[in-house]
Order: structure tokens, then C-alpha cells, then sequence
């Protein structure tokens, strides 16, 4: 090559470094204009929305790495005055992000809403929903606007009930969304209401026509979510009875053969199998039909699905509490970050994973709470949950982990002691089982926690049964 051609090679190379510097430098300014318009629209200031847009020249519709717009952002936050700025500017209501949510489906199941259905936030969001509707082609009674599906099926409607958002779940009913609308996955609107932990979501849903009996094939029934669901424990008895009362069938058994009594016996909800025990058909070969026969089944089902998930324990009762306590011992809580890395990511896989809970599939749903911790591992309830997700698939060292992790964060948060509770029991660390209980039981107001007593009184019989046997 002559010293011409390499003078040229030399130029070239240095002309494409500069224009690699001025892409990086022209994309680095358009991602802070995105995310400037971003953050305005969630403090629901249009003053400054309306300097970016009209004054700066940041699109009105310009998308973040998850093609979330500013609008969408407001409804995230539930941020009415934001929405309707955005709006008047030319936002795009029908637009979709990455995951094939529109902002309507964002402000129905806003963070926000999830609060008692008279209060500021909840009402905001309902604005939220209106504004983005009544933004659409056909109003706010278009039924393709209402209707509309996010990638895994949710319609605005189906994402309130998720959320537990009763207002904005009211709201959409009363404009004619379809309460017998479900998730791909099957899951319909009263399992996702029921999941919510929220009474007054649950009513609103059922009060429009949701189907108490729809489900994924094989998966837990809205029945049995309200029975057992880790999100229902505070207003458990509640939820079951509104759904008895709209004819939920008590006798509907998920895939491992466990009706919805059978699932609050093996959380341990004793006022819950008490009241379904009185409308559940006896177990075959029952004798009597009562919350020992209850418990019974149960015992022998999960002795069927073997132990599976933990480390085998030794064969002899003294080796078998001694592996228990070196497990316990070994067993430290995960790193926790200090920094929210992805907020909108977090969220929406944490409701993906709750989703998949609620469909039976743990697998499914401890890679999306897995998905939810890399965005935002400082959320203890995502802990939480996915202790209880490898709690249901027997990994007992893993739900261990995981709940220990959310005590960490949050030592107030009584789930946390619960499942690490648990854990331990299924471990055979009886004595650290029924510690976990106690000390749970310390926390302000938990002193008659019923899963707490009852979890340190089976601990306690568990461990003394142990030492008979020795």
C-alpha cells in the first residue's frame, strides 16, 4: 500500500471515529430530552411539559428504551393535569410501549390506584383513564378503546382488577368493559382482583359479571388464590366469602387435586378452611369431615409431589436437625443494591410474576420476580414473593434465601418472617422455625397474627414429635 493510500486509510478511519463520537453525543442528548419529558410528566408539572415540547423541541411522542412516551409516564403516576397537557400538545393516546401497553392501560393500573376508591390518588387515576378515552376516536364509551389488549392480553379493565385499583375498575365497568375478558394465560378478571389483596376491587369486579370459575387449565381457581395467595392473607376470609357469595365452586380442584380448603390448610388460614369446609364436598375416604381430614389431604398430596428443591437431609433424626441448623447458619441474605435501576421494568414484571403465580406456574413466576429484583432489588415484597413461589416448587434453601433478603429490608415486613418460617419447618429446623414465628410475632401489632402462632405451634409440635422419635 503506497503512503497516499495509507494517508487516505488514515483519514477515513478518523472521519468514522467522529462520527461514532457525534451519534453517541446526538443520542446521549435525545435520551436526556426523553427522560427530562419523562420526569415532568410524572410530577404532573405542564408547565414544564409545554417548555420541553413547544420551546426545546423534545417530541411530544418520544419513547424511552422500553417505548414508554411521556404520556404514558403520567399515567403511571396518575397524573391527570400531565395527561391532559400531553394531550392538547398532540400525545398520541393509542400509542403502544414494548410490552403492548397503551396509557390507558397504565393509568388503570397505576401504582396509585390501589388505595381506598374515594381518596385523591384513586380518583386521579380514574381522570387518567377518562381524559385518555374520551382522547380516542370513539370516546370514552368506545368499546376498541375499552377492549384494548396489552401483549399478554390485559385490557385496561383486567389491569385495575390486577391492581386492585377498585375506582378505575368501577369506572371501566360502568363504561362497558368486559368483566369476562382474560389474560392469554386464561386467568380472568376475580382471580386477578382476588390476587390484589384488595375486598373492594374484588366486589367491583364480581358485581359486573366477572366469572368466578375462569381459569388457566390446571390452575388455581380465583377461590383458591383468595384462600392462599400470598397477596390475600390480611383480608383472606373476606375475599372468599364474597366470591361464595357469587357462587364461586368450592369444589373445583387445581392440578395437583387440592381444592381451594385444602390450599388455606396448607398456608395455614384456619377461619378460612372453617368457613369452606362447610361447602366443600368431604375427601374420598374421609371418616369425618373436618379440619384434621382437611389437613390430612394435604399432608398426603405434598408427600406425593415428594421433597424436592432442598438438599437431601441425612436419614436419622439427629443428622437430619443437624444439616437443618448448618443450612440455616449457612443461609445469608442476598446482596441488596441501593439504587432503583428500572422502576417501570420492576413493575411490570413483578405483575407478570404475579400472574404467573396465580396460573400455577412457579417456574414462570420466579423468573419474572428474578426479572423484577435485576430492576429493583430493594422491593421486599418481590423478595417475598418469590419465596413463596420456590417455596411451592419445595426449593426450601432458595425460599429461605429470598425471604431472609426481605427481612433485610424491611424487618417489620411479617411475610418475610412468615416464609422464612416456613422454610425453616420444611427444613426440619424446627427450633429456628418456631424463633423465626416468635420473633415475628415481636413485630408492632403482630402479636395475634394467626399464621404466625399457627406456623410457631406447628414448629413447636414438629420439633417435640422429632424428639420422641429419637
Amino acid at each position: 500500500m503506497s503512503a497516499l493510500d495509507e494517508a487516505r486509510k488514515e483519514k477515513v478511519m478518523n472521519a468514522m471515529e467522529h462520527t461514532k463520537a457525534f451519534i453517541a453525543a446526538v443520542a446521549e442528548f435525545d435520551a436526556d430530552q426523553v427522560r427530562a419529558a419523562a420526569e415532568a410528566a410524572q410530577r404532573g408539572d405542564p408547565s414544564i411539559i409545554r417548555v420541553l415540547v413547544k420551546d426545546a423541541g423534545v417530541p411530544v411522542d418520544a419513547r424511552d428504551k422500553d417505548g414508554a412516551t411521556p404520556l404514558m409516564a403520567a399515567a403511571d403516576y396518575g397524573k391527570p393535569d400531565a395527561v391532559k397537557c400531553l394531550l392538547a400538545l398532540g400525545a398520541d393516546a393509542s400509542a403502544k410501549s414494548n410490552n403492548g401497553t397503551a396509557a390507558v392501560h397504565r393509568a388503570a393500573g397505576s401504582a396509585m390506584g390501589g388505595g381506598p376508591k374515594d381518596d385523591k390518588a384513586s380518583q386521579d387515576c380514574v381522570k387518567c383513564v377518562k381524559y385518555l378515552l374520551e382522547a380516542q376516536e370513539g370516546g370514552v364509551d368506545d368499546t376498541a378503546a375499552l377492549e384494548s389488549r396489552a401483549d399478554d392480553g390485559a385490557t385496561p379493565f383486567l389491569m385495575a382488577c390486577s391492581r386492585g385499583a377498585e375506582a378505575s375498575a368501577e369506572f371501566l365497568a360502568t363504561r362497558g368493559a368486559n368483566a369476562a375478558a382474560t389474560l392469554k394465560s386464561g386467568v380472568g378478571a376475580a382471580s386477578l382482583a382476588a390476587a390484589s389483596g384488595n375486598p373492594g376491587a374484588l366486589r367491583a369486579a364480581l358485581r359486573h359479571g366477572a366469572p368466578t370459575g375462569t381459569r388457566p387449565v390446571g390452575g388455581m381457581s380465583a377461590l383458591h388464590i383468595a384462600a392462599s395467595h400470598p397477596n390475600t392473607s390480611t383480608h383472606s376470609l373476606e375475599l372468599v366469602k364474597s366470591l361464595l357469595d357469587a357462587k364461586a365452586d368450592p369444589n373445583v380442584a387445581d392440578s395437583e387435586g387440592l381444592k381451594a380448603v385444602h390450599a388455606a390448610a396448607a398456608v395455614g388460614r384456619g377461619a378460612v378452611v372453617e368457613v369452606l369446609i362447610k361447602v366443600t364436598e368431604p375427601d374420598a375416604g374421609a371418616e369425618e369431615w373436618n379440619a384434621l381430614a382437611v389437613q390430612k389431604t394435604v399432608q398426603a398430596k405434598l408427600a406425593a409431589m415428594g421433597a424436592g428443591g432442598g438438599e437431601k437431609l441425612a436419614a436419622t433424626p439427629e443428622g437430619a436437625a443437624l444439616a437443618a441448623a448448618q443450612v440455616s447458619e449457612t443461609c445469608v441474605p442476598h446482596d441488596v443494591p441501593t439504587e432503583v435501576r428500572d422502576a417501570e421494568v420492576a413493575a411490570r414484571t413483578k405483575r407478570e410474576g404475579d400472574e404467573a403465580f396465580i396460573a400455577g406456574d412457579n417456574a414462570a413466576a420466579i423468573d419474572k420476580y428474578t426479572k423484577s429484583l435485576d430492576a429493583d432489588g430493594t422491593n421486599e415484597k418481590v423478595w417475598a414473593n418469590r419465596a413463596a413461589a420456590r417455596l411451592k416448587l419445595r426449593d426450601y434453601v432458595g425460599a429461605l434465601r429470598d425471604a431472609r433478603t426481605a427481612k433485610k429490608i424491611d424487618c417489620e415486613y411479617v411475610k418475610a418472617w412468615f416464609r422464612e418460617g416456613t422454610a425453616l419447618t420444611e427444613l426440619g429446623d424446627y427450633e429456628g422455625a418456631a424463633l423465626c414465628f416468635f420473633e415475628g410475632m415481636q413485630v408492632e401489632g403482630q402479636s395475634e397474627n394467626p399464621d404466625l402462632k399457627r406456623g410457631f405451634d406447628a414448629a413447636i409440635k414438629k420439633g417435640r414429635d422429632a424428639m420422641i422419635k429419637k
